[in-house]
């Protein structure tokens, strides 16, 4: 009964963000406090990358949901994601910018105007990353959905030489347990152990999918070899 009174608070805050753009609270927020001690709202979020080029951002401040581990489901908040450091932001009513906490969170869902979803990310655990030793709980978006399923990391990668991020989205393709990453080729997306490779080549051919550089179209190819 307490979680659901403190979503409450949450909610009606954030609905009011813009709307009361003209009283701003500079002192932090009651449900801030409460829940950063809950471990759930962490802390203040700091941009490094103010002097640089390019976006770290997946979207602007959207409407947004998350879902937490207890399952309760918080509605009405502004939320951004952080593809650099691969973290959900979420925006207080005094327009300061806050990291949730990923232990907390199974997915979240980005809104458009017309209140349909506009993109939805989950929490995938113990993904084997390039270059990493140790594996990492990622926010994935979900492409496709299904027994074949086909999700994009969002990642942001920075130039050494340069003040530049750059777009640096990986691709994954999961059946049950089993998962392998790829690229957005024909030759890529054939190479998938999981994937029977004439089915594949058929759908591609019949359909006429041209898969190079292409997110939708592979979007199209995973979503007929689920039917």
């Amino acid at each position: 009964m307490k979680n659901t009174f403190i979503c409450l608070i949450v909610l009606c805050a954030i609905q009011n963000v813009f709307a009361q753009a003209d009283h701003v609270k500079l002192e932090p927020d009651e449900t801030y406090i409460i829940n950063m001690r809950k471990g759930m709202m962490g802390v203040e979020y700091i941009d490094p990358f103010l002097d640089y080029n390019g976006s770290h951002y997946y979207n602007d401040w959207t409407y947004g949901e998350i879902f937490l581990t207890n399952g309760e489901k918080i509605t009405g908040l502004y939320l951004r994601y952080e593809g650099y450091l691969d973290q959900l932001l979420w925006l207080r009513e005094d327009f300061i910018p806050c990291v949730l906490c990923k232990a907390c969170i199974t997915g979240f869902n980005l809104v458009d105007i017309s209140n349909n979803i506009a993109a939805s990310f989950i929490i995938k655990k113990g993904i084997r990353l390039p270059f990493e030793n140790d594996s990492a709980d990622c926010f994935f978006q979900t492409l496709v959905n299904g027994e074949y399923s086909f999700y994009a990391y969002r990642k942001v990668g920075r130039l050494r030489d340069a003040l530049k991020l750059v777009d640096d989205t990986r691709y994954y393709i999961f059946n049950n347990d089993q998962y392998e990453k790829t690229k957005l080729r024909t030759r890529d997306l054939l190479n998938v152990s999981f994937i029977d490779k004439t089915r594949m080549k058929s759908i591609i051919k019949s359909n006429k999918i041209r898969l190079r550089d292409n997110e939708q179209e592979f979007i199209r190819a995973i979503s007929i070899y689920n039917k």
